[in-house]
């Protein structure tokens, strides 16, 4: 059973849930792949991703986040000279329309855009101020699901003991609803929340993890522009 293949794990609850190798197989691979997902949401065990932009244009106020990310964590833009500023501040949206109604046609030479606002909707998009020059770029520094086990030598990123024990008995939760199978659901039920509660004190204990308490502001060690006369701790 280690390391996890996507065949391994197949054999497991198959042989478990009592299935029928015949008839049951593709309901094993949907529930194996189901409690994947739901694992890495609950835990926030993702991919990390990060893709730029497209370069933006003149007077550009709004830009679609990429397909690919679930979650942004940072957005870092770069200037029309190619120079990286530091992270972006996310701010409400009423921020974003003071700030546009208080320099309303006025020329701005502020650089790269310094905040952004998340907007929510078939095709999440931020807003962002100041509107883009032209030639600015934003990186999107975020998080993605994995790719789905589909070959037999697949294997999770999640790490061994715990994806072995947390697909096999989510898979084995769910064949067990579909057997009707009152009994042994409730031990697989428990065997899945055991797993999963030590599967995530694993990702909140691990060092690199991001800690899940509000950001603190301080002194920045990065100027908010590129000037060379700008305090490095103005914001």
């Amino acid at each position: 059973m280690y390391p996890s293949y996507f065949s391994d794990l197949q054999a497991a609850v198959l042989a478990k849930g009592k299935l029928d190798d015949q008839y049951d197989t593709d309901r094993i691979k949907d529930w194996i792949n189901q409690t994947y997902y739901q694992a890495c949401v609950e835990t926030e065990f993702y991919v990390n991703v990060a893709t730029t932009s497209p370069v933006l244009n003149y007077a550009q106020s709004s830009v679609a986040i990429p397909t690919a990310l679930i979650a942004v964590d940072y957005i870092v833009p770069t200037g029309t000279d190619g120079s990286v500023w530091g992270p972006m501040k996310m701010v409400p949206m009423v921020e974003i329309l003071e700030q546009r109604a208080y320099n309303a046609g006025v020329t701005m030479t502020t650089g790269a855009p310094t905040r952004f606002c998340f907007r929510s909707g078939a095709t999440p998009t931020i807003e962002f101020w100041p509107q883009a020059s032209g030639g600015e770029k934003l990186t999107f520094f975020g998080t993605s699901f994995p790719s789905p086990l589909v070959n037999d030598a697949d294997r999770p990123i999640i790490p061994e003991p715990y994806a072995s024990k947390v697909l096999e008995y989510g898979s084995l939760v769910q064949a067990a609803e579909f057997k009707r199978d009152i009994f042994i659901l409730d031990f697989f039920q428990q065997m899945y929340v055991d797993w999963m509660t030590r599967f995530r004190a694993f990702t909140n204990s691990r060092i690199g993890d991001d800690t899940q308490q509000f950001r603190v502001e301080g002194t920045k060690n990065y100027p908010r522009m590129n000037s060379s006369d700008t305090p490095y701790n103005w914001r």
